[in-house]
């Protein structure tokens, strides 16, 4: 009988027997948000999957597709918007509870993440230029996919980089690129870089990175057609993408956990919110 008491005084606000509309609606918006756009994730992965043509052949490349992973996190995204939303508007606590068992998930993976990211850097730099160097290597060719080789482009031209390890590993892995003396008369591109190597990559020569890392006996004619070779350290990029990622992050270690942690409230926020809209439909029922 005291517990009694003491809950129904704990919950003396709630009259017209409802739940608090604030953490009701303010969850209810959040996660419908969270819904449309994990529809929208899904709908961008599968358009981009569609224009890539996905077959048998190339279903080994399928954890590097950036469309793949659109489509995962967007489902994601679209059930645990739905759970949170549904859950809300409907007062329904199997759902709510769900909701917030599948935040809590996320938000203890997230954390692991972090922890390890900053524990293991090396091994995050390492298997972050094995994901490239495998994306290199099918850059333009048959096994390409446009989406990835447009994740390459962005990334070297973003963060001002050539490469995983350094320029070479485009001569050293990619069949157009690629600086055997039988290729070189034959394809313009061997011995050289793509242009979002170029450090002036914003100029619209698709030429500007050819040539740049040639055989020092090539024929003085053959130099006067390609000026690149030159001074190539002034024309492309020297560093590497894995090494330019990490710096990237180091140089912007505040943004990032202002980022993280605004993140992480929000997540607690709305598992709190989640966890009072229950207790209070407990005790509705516990009234009826």
């Amino acid at each position: 009988m005291p517990e009694r008491r003491r809950s129904m005084r704990k919950h003396d606000y709630l009259k017209g027997k409802e739940v608090s509309a604030c953490p009701k609606f303010t969850l209810f918006f959040l996660n419908l948000v969270l819904w449309i756009g994990g529809g929208l994730a899904i709908g961008i992965g599968a358009y981009a999957l569609v224009l890539q043509e996905i077959t048998v052949a190339n279903l080994s490349n399928i954890i590097l597709n950036p469309g793949v992973w659109f489509i995962v996190v967007g489902t994601v995204m679209f059930i645990i918007g739905f759970f949170g939303s549904a859950g809300a508007l409907r007062e329904n606590k199997c759902m709510l509870k769900a909701y917030g068992w599948a935040v809590a998930i996320i938000v203890v993976l997230e954390i692991g993440v972090g922890v390890a990211a900053f524990l293991l850097q090396d091994e995050f730099v390492s298997q972050t230029k094995s994901v490239m160097l495998d994306a290199i290597t099918k850059y333009h060719t048959t096994n390409s996919q446009t989406d990835l080789d447009d994740s390459v482009e962005v990334v070297q031209r973003q963060l001002s980089c050539c490469g995983a390890n350094g320029p070479r590993d485009w001569q050293q892995r990619n069949q157009y690129f690629n600086c055997t003396e039988s290729l070189f008369t034959i394809l313009p591109s061997s011995c050289g870089v793509p242009p979002t190597c170029c450090r002036n990559n914003s100029q619209t020569d698709a030429q500007c990175g050819y040539k740049t890392y040639a055989y020092p006996e090539m024929p003085i004619s053959e130099q006067m057609l390609w000026p690149n070779i030159a001074g190539r350290d002034d024309v492309i990029y020297s560093q590497g993408c894995g090494d330019a990622a990490l710096k990237w992050v180091k140089d912007n270690y505040i943004l990032v956990g202002a980022i993280a942690f605004g993140i992480l409230v929000v997540e607690i926020a709305v598992i709190l919110m989640s966890c009072h809209l229950v207790d209070q439909i407990n005790y509705l029922l516990d009234t009826i």
